[in-house]
């Protein structure tokens, strides 16, 4: 089963009628508080999101709750040096670099840290195991 969370109820609704897989599951909730019980995950993924989340220290260790032990984690968004001005202004406390996010990464429990790039300097993935 895969199962898809935002915390916008209109996007699930648009995710509910535009898919009738069974095995498809939508659920709003927020990355800082999942609907879900501990470890009731083997794989937790989130792309571009990251960014937006009030709280990436909550969110990241929420995603490390649901995850069952020795489970994936991915987490894809934006990630460079490049962004590193953007973090004097509306991004302060936010992990924009890889530096700062392996920080709340193993924080949050998580281990085993493996960097990828995706698209040319900004777009970059982790994945890490709980």
């Amino acid at each position: 089963m895969l199962v898809g969370v935002d915390p916008a109820a209109r996007m699930i609704r648009v995710a509910q009628v535009t898919t009738n897989d069974e095995r498809l599951r939508f659920s709003v909730g927020r990355a800082e508080e999942l609907p879900f019980s501990d470890a009731s995950f083997d794989l937790v993924v989130t792309t571009t999101s990251f960014d937006h989340w009030a709280n990436q220290r909550a969110g990241l260790a929420e995603c490390a709750r649901v995850l069952a032990p020795g489970g994936g984690f991915v987490l894809a968004d934006l990630f460079s040096w490049l962004l590193l001005p953007t973090l004097l202004v509306g991004h302060r406390g936010k992990a924009r670099t890889r530096t700062r996010a392996n920080r709340m990464l193993v924080a949050a429990g998580l281990h085993d840290l493996r960097w990828h790039r995706l698209y040319k300097l900004i777009l970059q993935a982790v994945t890490a195991t709980n």
